[in-house]
């Protein structure tokens, strides 16, 4: 891949000085260190001579914040306040007047009207523009570069323009990079694919228990980081592994790499982490995240993954009383000793990266860090110049998993991984060879079907282990334990089902009939559950009446076990933590095909409950 110099741009950010708000001249005089940007309720907004966005109310125009956002030179030229007794051929004035220049600031932010800052300011990281999704903008804090953007005619070109930072118009719209703490830019010249691929092969040293899948799928997030707010999905990954499986020192040569594009730490809040990235799309790496030290910590953390996948919103009131927004869009990676609890719809937005217990006297690794960041800075470029490419050589790959009966989510997970890993390591897409004017001898198509087959086995576990909710329900539901009589150890309920499923054969001697565990039907009632059979009754309103089931396959096959809703005490024992409380199990369980109800069931005495008919035949499978 060619080199691409960078460009320098006009300043944009200063465009529309000097023309008529309101239909008169603006206050401030021209050209102005401030730039005014409008009104959001009643806080004044803009852009200091820093380029940093400014949200204050009009009491707060002090003057030393005035003399911070203007410059004292600006007001005392344009505002001067002249002391008592003053007359020309005085020495000037050096103070300026804080009113004149307060009501100038606010009369021309009026005259602008209403600024929304959401969805208009963007941190440093990289952006997709919405009036312009071919192209990247890159906020590095004191600048902004954009790449991939189209020429007079129409054409991407793979030099990089620079910018201010502050306002950037793209594709005929106003957009806000303010100016923040600086970010070290990519490197001049792109890293080669040998460069990429000796940091692959770096990561093969680690001892892993898919050792043809975890180094390439690390090495995709690796270049995923250098890239994650442009992209439409964000996939994250976690190394748990042993002590002494070196996780400490590839989260430092990855922190090498990423140098200071990463947001790093051992132990954080999911609010810590919001309030640091603000509107920034970086990467976060946290190094330790062991979900026994504190579980409701963690939990929160991966619901933030979550929602950064997809660039989800998130609202949060404030102290005074007001909402603030706040766009997900990093790509996270944890380490840790033993991975967290993941739910169905977290095993397909993380890869779990098993390390092994490197070897005893292993070979010393040289962890070069300096090398790194240097090659980390190329690659960074690397990832750019390559975006041209991204969405056809996703698609190659996303394909090549859907072929292999996975969709959704695996397909954006595993298939944006593999194709920032590609975009490292390749210069062409995987399909370039069908174009007549590429040459190349680069392994095309056939690198897509190894590089599937080599996550395959990673991606089937992970399906066999992304339980849904309807399937945790019935887990939480068969495996609660209910006391047994008499002194006898306790027993879940799915034993308690098996048993009130059984005929029971009683000997003449020892008196009673024969027939159903009655015992353990009527146990069953005390905490709200109940098998039941459906028999036809055209008399009812809903078709059916409850009787009590039948024994045997019959049982199994046809019939159902009533689930009282949360008014019954005995179930909202079993349901008293977790998900599924009030009436959270009801929503999972009635996801489960062939669910009926709601019906009049009872579970003790005259009065019947309200419940759930689940067929029994849902809550039983084969093994292996």
């Amino acid at each position: 891949m060619a080199g691409a110099s960078a460009q320098a741009a006009p300043d944009l950010a200063r465009a529309n000085e000097g023309a008529e708000q309101d239909g008169r001249p603006p206050r401030l005089p021209q050209p102005s260190r401030v730039v005014p940007l409008g009104v959001y309720g009643k806080q004044l907004v803009f852009l200091d001579r820093l380029q940093q966005i400014v949200m204050e109310p009009p009491r707060g125009c002090s003057k030393g914040e005035l003399a911070l956002w203007f410059g004292d030179d600006y007001l005392i030229e344009y505002f001067p306040s002249y002391p008592k007794g003053w007359k020309p051929g005085d020495d000037d004035p050096e103070d300026f007047h804080q009113g004149k220049a307060q009501m100038a600031l606010i009369d021309d932010c009026r005259a602008k009207g209403i600024f929304k800052p959401e969805g208009k300011v963007f941190g440093r990281g990289a952006h997709r523009p919405r009036h312009d999704e071919e192209a990247m903008v890159l906020h590095i804090g004191n600048r902004v570069l954009l790449a991939n953007m189209p020429d007079a005619r129409g054409r991407r070109s793979a030099d990089i323009v620079q910018h201010p930072a502050g306002m950037v118009r793209i594709g005929g719209k106003e957009t806000f990079y303010p100016a923040d703490d600086g970010l070290p830019p990519p490197a001049d010249k792109p890293a080669t694919a040998a460069e990429a691929a000796e940091v692959r092969a770096l990561f093969e040293k680690w001892s892993w228990a898919e050792p043809a899948a975890a180094p390439l799928l690390l090495f995709g997030w690796l270049g995923q980081a250098f890239i994650c707010g442009w992209l439409g999905w964000r996939a994250h990954a976690w190394l748990p592994g042993p002590t002494a499986s070196g996780k400490s020192s590839l989260q430092k040569i990855i922190r090498a790499l990423l140098g200071e594009w990463v947001l790093s730490t051992a132990d954080a809040s999911e609010a810590a982490i919001r309030q640091i990235l603000r509107n920034d799309t970086l990467p976060v790496s946290i190094d330790e995240a062991e979900p026994h030290d504190n579980p409701e910590r963690v939990q929160a953390v991966m619901n933030l993954m979550k929602k950064a996948s997809s660039g989800d919103r998130i609202l949060r009131g404030g102290a005074d009383h007001k909402g603030t927004e706040f766009t997900a869009q990093s790509c996270f990676l944890l380490s840790s000793v033993m991975h967290a609890t993941l739910r169905g719809e977290d095993r397909n937005r993380i890869a779990l990266l098993d390390m092994k217990k490197l070897p005893d006297n292993p070979e010393p690794l040289e962890l070069e860090l300096a090398k790194w960041r240097s090659t980390g800075r190329r690659l960074h470029r690397r990832m750019i110049g390559g975006i041209g490419r991204f969405d056809r050589t996703l698609g190659c790959y996303k394909r090549a998993i859907g072929a292999q009966g996975y969709e959704g989510r695996w397909q954006d997970t595993y298939g944006t991984l593999l194709a920032c890993a590609d975009l490292l390591l390749y210069d062409y897409a995987p399909d370039a060879g069908f174009d007549e004017a590429v040459e190349t001898d680069e392994p095309g198509m056939r690198r897509v079907h190894e590089a599937v087959m080599a996550i395959l086995p990673m991606m089937a576990k992970g399906r066999v282990e992304a339980r849904t909710d309807t399937e945790r329900v019935s887990r939480v539901l068969l495996s609660h334990a209910l006391p047994g009589a008499h002194g006898s150890p306790p027993e879940p309920v799915g034993t308690w089902i098996e048993r009130a499923l059984t005929w029971v054969e009683l000997d003449a001697s020892t008196g009673g009939d024969s027939g159903p565990d009655f015992k353990a039907r009527a146990k069953l009632k005390t905490y709200g559950l109940r098998v039941v059979q459906l028999v036809d009754d055209a008399e009812r309103a809903t078709g059916y009446r409850i009787e009590d089931a039948r024994t045997g396959d019959d049982g199994w096959k046809h019939d159902f076990l009533a689930v009282a809703y949360p008014t019954n005490k005995g179930i909202n024992e079993i349901f008293a933590r977790g998900d599924w409380m009030g009436d959270g199990y009801l929503q999972s369980l009635r996801k489960l095909d062939g669910t009926k109800g709601p019906f009049k069931v009872r579970f003790g005495g005259r009065q019947p409950d309200n419940a759930l008919l689940v067929p029994l035949a849902a809550l039983s499978g084969d093994e292996g």
